[in-house]
């Protein structure tokens, strides 16, 4: 159990958000400003975790809580962000071997600073700390932005990760501009 929690808090440390569709509407918005997340979930799933050569099914969903109304993330136009991310919570439910258990992680300043790049629908996020994060811009208008993303597409510092790519979790957050 405490490999799973390691691994599920690390994919939160690591990043969070989201990915999707192709709409092309998405073009003609603009993400410079700044948002405040007001909601974030991971979409329910399976996967299978291999416990030293013993495949373990592992059903997940979580929800972000306890979220602090002054968190911020800022998108400037010269494609530099920067976040203010305190006291938000990820609320996991797992249910390992039929045995349900509700696990709570703390994201403190999660998203960090760095460099973002928007093209058509997808924002890619390269943050300092060398962890780039692809995320799919489902909605985007003049107050409300939603991204999704997969913690496989998360490339940390020093390239690829084969734990995060074989992990198939769709993470969506919702955020409203201030």
């Amino acid at each position: 159990m405490k490999k799973i929690k390691f691994i599920l808090l690390g994919l939160l440390i690591i990043g969070n958000l989201s990915c999707s569709s192709d709409d092309d509407s998405v073009e003609s918005f603009d993400i410079v400003g700044t948002w405040t997340i007001t909601e974030g979930y991971i979409e329910p799933g399976t996967m299978e975790l291999d416990m030293g050569g013993v495949d373990l099914p592992v059903e997940y969903s979580g929800s972000f809580v306890n979220i602090d109304d002054e968190n911020r993330l800022n998108f400037n136009e010269d494609k530099t962000f920067t976040s203010i991310v305190n006291n938000i919570a990820l609320e996991m439910e797992l249910v390992v071997m039929g045995t349900s258990q509700t696990e709570t992680f703390e994201m403190n300043n999660s998203f960090g600073e760095g460099t973002w790049e928007l093209n058509g629908s997808e924002l890619k996020i390269n943050n300092d700390n060398g962890t780039s994060i692809k995320y799919h811009i489902d909605e985007l208008n003049g107050d409300t932005l939603v991204m999704s993303s997969n913690v496989k597409d998360m490339v940390p510092d020093g390239g690829s990760n084969p734990m995060l790519e074989s992990m198939d979790i769709d993470i969506k957050i919702t955020l409203k501009r201030i």
